[in-house]
């Protein structure tokens, strides 16, 4: 059994496929489906960014291949660089404040552009030091009630003396 959260309460499930599972055509459906989904996520940038660079649909093809017979459901690639989690949730303020200044004016979210956006909440960030200050406040207190939640599950857990 494993347990799961739904609408905030704890519950016990049973693990109900494991390695050589054989599957239903359903299962094999819904698994596929998810695959899928997952081939698109993932490879949604490659492919922007990969038309902004001049690249062909059939060298997109080809990458997406290699891509999709190496894929792993489970398993993180790539990544990307460790992010500063006072910085990001620094730009998280800044940009929350000016997506409502825009709305004040008018300005419906879905017309700004993500990327100028970015840029003003960075310039926004430089200008107003409390933001950073703010941000630097919240992580610590995020830290502080993981650690008051992480030290509550863990008492009650024994150990060999």
């Amino acid at each position: 059994m494993e347990q799961i959260t739904i609408a905030g309460h704890t519950f016990n499930v049973p693990v109900r496929y494991e390695e050589g599972h054989e599957l239903t055509e359903n299962e094999a459906g819904a698994l596929n489906q998810t695959y899928h989904e997952n081939l698109r996520n993932n490879f949604a940038s490659k492919v922007k960014d990969g038309v902004a660079a001049g690249k062909s649909v059939e060298d997109l093809q080809t990458e997406l291949d290699s891509y999709a017979e190496s894929y792993q459901f489970g398993v993180r690639t790539g990544g990307g660089p460790v992010r500063d989690p006072v910085m990001s949730e620094a730009m998280t303020i800044a940009k929350n404040k000016i997506r409502d200044h825009l709305r004040k004016k008018g300005v419906k979210w879905k017309n700004v552009e993500a990327k100028a956006v970015t840029e003003a909440a960075k310039k926004l960030i430089a200008k107003s030091p409390e933001i950073m200050e703010l941000a630097k406040q919240r992580v610590e207190e995020a830290k502080s009630a993981a650690a008051t939640d992480l030290e509550s599950l863990v008492a009650d857990i024994p150990t060999a003396a």
